[in-house]
């Protein structure tokens, strides 16, 4: 009987062969998902696998509230802490942001040493730039920004401190960097810091120290203390993206 034959050689040939195709075109779709670098505009809790190096990323790192309670919970003083609008707004600023929520009160030194030094190491060995690198932090995160600073060793390195030298309790802590690692900052730093803040203010006195550093400062009007860096107010979100913007060429 002619219908219960086994298919022909041509035919078993054009089935292998459709076989083919198909596990071709599924390899090409993973590939293209997987192996396309990463865009600007992205948000990541550590350096992407695949780097566009013409691309601009931006290492963010927040304050001490989210590491002791959840970002749901509101500060006290200043209110909601709205990091991912924060990572968010950085984004639309055509960077590639790579951020982590921290916990248990992070050392600071450590952190630095062992997570962002090695991201920015890791970036600058994927074909990055050190001048498209930018390591930007409120607070705690701004005081981690001198460590990385003096730690990185990167001259083209873009830094913000964002209220981050403290003064009053916290004036201890920055001691331990003016006697320890100012020094040996480099790279290229803008410091911010809201005029009405009463727990952090100048970095003035580090960058004395710092032979190589390249230092700016602004005093911010927003008016809401420290709080003024617990959402994305433009006045310091277009200060940072114009600052790590306008790093000289390699």
């Amino acid at each position: 009987n002619s219908g219960n034959r086994a298919p022909g050689p041509v035919l078993r040939q054009e089935q292998v062969m459709h076989k083919v195709l198909q596990v071709i075109a599924g390899v090409s779709v993973l590939f293209f998902l997987f192996a396309t670098p990463v865009s600007a505009g992205s948000i990541h809790q550590d350096v992407p696998a695949d780097l566009d190096p013409n691309a601009r990323f931006l290492i963010y790192l927040h304050g001490t509230w989210p590491e002791t309670s959840p970002v749901s919970e509101p500060h006290p003083r200043h209110g909601l802490f709205e990091y991912e609008d924060i990572l968010e707004a950085l984004a639309d600023e055509d960077f590639v942001v790579i951020s982590e929520l921290r916990r248990n009160r992070t050392d600071p030194r450590s952190y630095a040493r062992t997570r962002v030094v090695a991201q920015v190491a890791a970036l600058v060995a994927g074909g990055v730039p050190a001048q498209q690198i930018t390591v930007a932090g409120f607070s705690k995160g701004g005081f981690m920004s001198l460590l990385v600073s003096a730690m990185a060793n990167e001259p083209g390195l873009n830094l913000v401190n964002m209220a981050g030298c403290g003064e009053r309790q916290f004036r201890r802590i920055y001691e331990t960097v003016l006697s320890d690692e100012a020094a040996h900052m480099k790279g290229r730093m803008l410091s911010l810091y809201d005029k009405r803040d009463p727990v952090a203010g100048t970095c003035a006195e580090a960058k004395a120290q710092a032979s190589g550093l390249v230092f700016e400062e602004e005093e911010l009007s927003i008016g809401a203390g420290h709080g003024s860096f617990y959402s994305p107010h433009s006045q310091w979100v277009d200060r940072v993206s114009a600052w790590a913007k306008s790093a000289p060429a390699s």
